[in-house]
């Protein structure tokens, strides 16, 4: 029974009964388990049309022995099934071009996300272990929404679960790792999938499940990663691992192609890294040799990347900016999980070399120095 008054709740129950209502209409409830962080994940598609959409990013997650599971996310979407959401209960935010402006609402017990540029929904009851995410036509989900899907459910379920949405990738080699922190921008991507390529392990290249405590552990979702067209020469993946229309424009700025990284790097996904240090890696400043032009033929000189030791301070103002702004009602806790695991793990700071491989053996001869 859901409290008077509480408007998130009753739109909860409202977006829940729409989502059996498009399971009804087309004939099934399609389910998938999965096992993430530790948690069995079920999630139930109303159709083909979402399965297809959100599910493969989720893949090398994916268990088939069945039990009960501890999360459910339903999916849904109105081209497919013909049923729309709910009216909102609300004040819709106008979507200007350019912005992904957010809607908001909470209660005790549950909470909406309802995103004015793609008319995304999520709705969950965390104590419940329950959320619903549904959109308008599973055929024009945003690259926003499929480089990192169903970010907002999984945020909001597995947080009661102590394990916390972090804006952060995650490499290593035997089950030990870093956590690669930073900005959009910062080059967290290019260095993850460099490992990958170097043959080290990867957890993430953007998002990670973080469960801090004594041994703090970045836990994996989805598979996919982000690149710009430079970033993608620069790795060797030129035409047949990534096509040229691929490249689609980001609210960030440049235009990136979404890639899956077992495609790229295969067997180099894990399902989990136990974190021993944290890394924020920085582009090379107007100082580093990475300016220096030879003489004779006006060309950039190469240099070896260079890692150094910050404090904790630092370390946390690396990784909880972006987090945070990210993480929605979570912010606080998040805040202080972070703070947890830079206490507890050193920093530090990776000026990158133009040469990918010669990062990722940095960031490799640090995980082995750690050990």
């Amino acid at each position: 029974m859901t409290p008077r008054g509480d408007l998130a709740g009753a739109y909860f129950e409202q977006l829940r009964a729409c989502f059996e209502r498009a399971a009804d209409a087309v004939g099934e409830a399609g389910e998938q388990d999965l096992e993430m962080a530790g948690l069995r994940l079920r999630l139930r598609c109303a159709g083909e049309p979402m399965r297809a959409a959100l599910l493969p990013p989720f893949e090398h997650l994916v268990v088939t022995r069945r039990r009960a599971p501890e999360l459910t996310v339903s999916l849904f979407d109105t081209a497919s099934s013909g049923v729309g959401a709910p009216a909102p209960l609300w004040d819709p935010p106008e979507a200007a071009p350019g912005t992904s402006r957010v809607a908001r609402l909470r209660s005790e017990i549950a909470y909406v996300l309802a995103a004015a540029g793609t008319g995304a929904l999520t709705a969950a009851e965390p104590v419940a272990g329950e959320a619903i995410f549904h959109i308008p036509d599973a055929a024009r989900i945003p690259p926003s929404e499929r480089a990192a899907p169903l970010r907002d459910a999984l945020q909001l379920l597995m947080a009661s679960h102590g394990r916390w949405l972090t804006h952060a990738g995650a490499v290593g080699r035997g089950g030990r790792g870093v956590l690669l922190v930073g900005r959009g921008g910062s080059g967290k991507s290019t260095l993850a999938l460099s490992c990958a390529l170097a043959g080290m392990e990867i957890a993430a290249d953007d998002y990670v499940l973080l469960e801090t405590g004594p041994s703090p552990v970045a836990h994996a979702m989805q598979s996919t990663a982000k690149l710009t067209e430079d970033s993608a020469a620069r790795l060797g993946l030129g035409g047949d691992a990534i096509a040229a229309d691929a490249f689609e424009p980001t609210l960030e700025g440049p235009a990136k192609a979404l890639i899956d990284i077992r495609s790229v790097a295969p067997g180099a996904m894990v399902r989990q890294l136990r974190i021993e240090a944290v890394v924020a890696p920085v582009l090379p400043s107007v100082t580093s040799p990475f300016f220096a032009h030879t003489a004779s033929k006006g060309e950039v000189s190469l240099f070896d990347p260079s890692l150094r030791a910050i404090s904790a301070a630092r370390g946390l103002r690396a990784v909880a900016p972006s987090t945070i702004v990210q993480s929605g009602f979570q912010g606080g806790a998040s805040l202080a999980a972070l703070a947890d695991l830079v206490r507890l793990v050193p920093s530090y700071e990776l000026e990158l070399s133009p040469d990918p491989a010669s990062n990722a053996a940095a960031v490799r001869r640090l995980v082995d120095d750690l050990d």
